[in-house]
C-alpha cells in the first residue's frame, strides 16, 4: 500500500523503519524499510516519511496554522509571497506529525522503530497525547525563545550583564562597557533595559541607539559616573510577558524554568516551554534518521566551541540573534565558524540551534535524587511527583560521558557513564542529589560535551543563569 506524500514523494504508509544499537559493541544497524542502508548519515527524504513531513509554519495564539513556509527558504510562504517572521502573523514553529513507535531490548541491543500508522506492537508516541488528548501534530519553536514585553509592546532582546565597570556620560546619554567586546551587540533601538549597581543611574532605560558593540545611548538622561559593579539586564516581567519564536532577536535569558513556563503559558491555552516527551520524540527522529547518537559528527558542532572567547565577548550572554537558518528552510544544516567568530549555528529539520548556543529548559520532567518523573499534562510544576508518572528507573548518580541507556521506551536517559566524546552516546550527563530540573543540548562553551542528547540535571528549580533559555512549544 502506498500514498503520495504531501511533497510529491510516493512512500509506503504501512512500513516501519528504525535502528538497532548494540551498546556493548557500539554498533548500529538499520531496520525495517531502511534495512541495508548505510548508517551515520541521512538516507534522504524519500526513505524518511515522518521526518520529511516536519516543516516550518506560522501559527496564531489559538494554535491554528496561518500558513506554511517555503521548504527551502523560510522568508517565503509556500506557493510564493513574503512570509512575516517577526511575530505579526504569529509564531514561527516546526510542525511534527504524530507517529507510532516500538522499543525493544535484547542481549545488549536496543531497537527503536517508528511508523506512520499503528502497526502491531507499536504505540502512539507520548508526545502526541497532550493534556490527556490525542493531537495529530506537535509544534516546537523554530528558534530559541525570545520575549514579547507586554508593557512596552515590543519584541525585546535578551541581555544579563553581570557586575562590570560602566561609564555613564551625561553629554550624550551614553553607556560604555569597554571590557567586553560584544557586550551590547545584540541590543536594538527601543529595547528596555534595567540598570542597577550604580550610585546615580539605576532604573529602567530605553535604548536610543547602538553606537558600537560596547556603547549605547539611551532616551533618558543619565549622570556622569563610572560605576564599577554595573548590572544591565532586559526588562522582563516573568508574570505577564510572553515567550516567542520569532526571527531577528536575541533569545531571552536569565530565567528559571518556572519563569519560562509562565511566559510560555501566557501565549494562550496549550502553549508551553518545550517538554520532555516532545524533545524525546525529536531525539528519536534524529536517531532513526542518522543511525548515530553522535550529532556533532553527523550534523555538526553548531555553536559549541566558544570555550575561551565567550566571557570577554559578552559575559555568557546570547551570541547570535534568531533566524540565521532562515535561508535553509526545513533542511538540516551546520555552520561552525570557530571560537570567537559570530555566526555559527546548526539546524535540524527547521529547529534552529536544537543543541548548542544556549542551554534550553525542558519541562514535564522532575528528578529527585536520580529518580525521574514525567508528564505531558499541564499544569507542569517543579519539585514534585504529584500528577507525574514514575518511569520506574534510577539514573546513574555520577557525572560523565553517557555509556549505556535505561532499558525503557519513554525517552533517552543514562544508565551508566564512562564512555567518551566520540563513543556510545557521545554526549555528557550532569546530575546531583535532591529535586532537580532538566536542560538539554549544551551551550556555546561546552565543546564536545554538547549535542542532541546532552542532558543536564544538576540545578535546583530556583536557579537561573545568563546561558539558560527556553524554547516555545505547542
Amino acid at each position: 500500500m502506498a500514498i503520495v506524500h504531501k511533497f510529491g514523494i510516493s512512500i509506503p504508509i504501512d512500513e516501519k523503519y528504525g535502528v538497532s544499537w548494540d551498546e556493548s559493541a557500539d554498533s548500529y544497524v538499520r531496520t525495517g524499510a531502511l534495512t541495508g542502508v548505510a548508517v551515520g548519515s541521512s538516507p534522504g527524504n524519500t526513505l524518511l516519511p515522518i521526518q520529511s513531513a516536519m516543516r516550518r509554519c506560522i501559527i496564531n495564539d489559538s494554535g491554528v496554522v496561518q500558513y506554511y513556509l517555503d521548504p527551502a527558504n523560510s522568508t517565503l510562504k509556500v506557493g510564493g509571497g513574503a512570509a512575516v517572521l517577526t511575530g505579526a502573523d504569529g509564531q514561527v514553529m516546526v510542525e511534527i506529525p504524530a507517529f507510532y513507535y516500538r522499543y525493544a531490548y535484547s542481549g545488549t541491543t536496543h531497537t527503536w522503530e517508528i511508523s506512520q500508522v499503528p502497526l502491531a506492537g507499536f504505540s502512539l508516541h507520548p508526545a502526541f497525547i497532550k493534556n490527556n488528548l490525542f493531537v495529530p501534530y506537535r509544534y516546537i519553536g523554530a528558534y530559541e525563545g525570545t520575549l514579547y514585553d507586554v508593557s512596552a509592546s515590543i519584541y525585546t532582546d535578551g541581555i544579563y550583564q553581570t557586575a562590570v565597570s560602566c561609564v555613564f556620560a551625561l553629554v550624550d546619554s551614553s553607556l560604555t562597557i569597554a571590557s567586553r567586546t560584544g557586550v551590547f551587540s545584540k541590543l536594538t533601538v527601543g529595547d528596555k533595559i534595567v540598570v542597577s549597581g550604580t550610585v546615580s543611574n539605576n532604573g529602567t532605560k530605553t535604548v536610543a541607539s547602538l553606537v558600537s558593540a560596547t556603547q549605547i545611548t539611551i532616551s533618558e538622561a543619565c549622570v556622569d559616573e563610572t560605576a564599577a559593579a554595573t548590572v544591565v539586564n532586559t526588562e522582563a516581567d516573568w508574570v505577564n510577558d510572553k515567550l516567542c519564536s520569532i526571527s531577528g532577536k536575541a533569545p531571552i535569558n536569565y530565567g528559571t524554568r518556572t519563569q519560562f513556563r509562565a511566559v510560555a503559558l501566557n501565549r494562550g491555552t496549550g502553549w508551553r516551554n518545550q517538554d520532555y516527551d516532545l524533545i524525546s520524540a525529536i531525539q528519536l527522529l534524529d536517531l532513526v534518521e542518522y543511525a548515530s547518537f553522535y550529532s556533532q559528527s553527523v550534523i555538526g558542532a553548531g555553536l559549541t566551541d566558544w570555550s575561551s572567547a565567550w566571557p570577554a565577548y559578552n559575559d555568557y550572554n546570547p551570541i547570535n540573534n534568531t533566524g540565521l537558518s532562515n535561508a535553509k528552510g526545513n533542511t538540516t544544516f551546520n555552520l561552525s565558524n570557530g571560537n570567537g567568530v559570530v555566526g555559527s549555528y546548526m539546524t535540524y529539520r527547521g529547529i534552529e540551534n536544537w543543541y548548542g548556543h544556549l542551554w534550553k529548559w525542558v519541562d514535564g520532567i522532575n528528578i529527585n535524587t536520580n529518580v525521574p518523573y514525567v508528564t505531558n499534562t499541564q499544569p507542569f510544576a517543579d519539585d514534585t511527583a504529584t500528577n507525574y508518572t514514575a518511569l520506574g528507573i534510577t539514573l546513574i548518580n555520577s557525572d560523565g560521558w553517557q555509556n549505556t541507556l535505561q532499558k525503557q521506551s519513554r525517552g533517552f536517559l543514562p544508565l551508566s557513564v564512562g564512555a567518551a566524546s566520540t563513543t556510545k552516546i557521545t554526549d555528557y550527563y550532569w546530575q546531583a542529589a535532591g529535586w532537580r530540573v532538566v536542560q538539554l543540548g549544551g551551550a556555546a562553551n561546552d565543546g564536545a560535551s554538547a549535542g542532541a542528547f546532552y542532558l543536564h540535571a544538576y540545578y535546583a528549580s530556583g536557579y537561573a543563569s545568563r546561558n539558560f533559555i527556553g524554547r516555545l512549544a505547542f
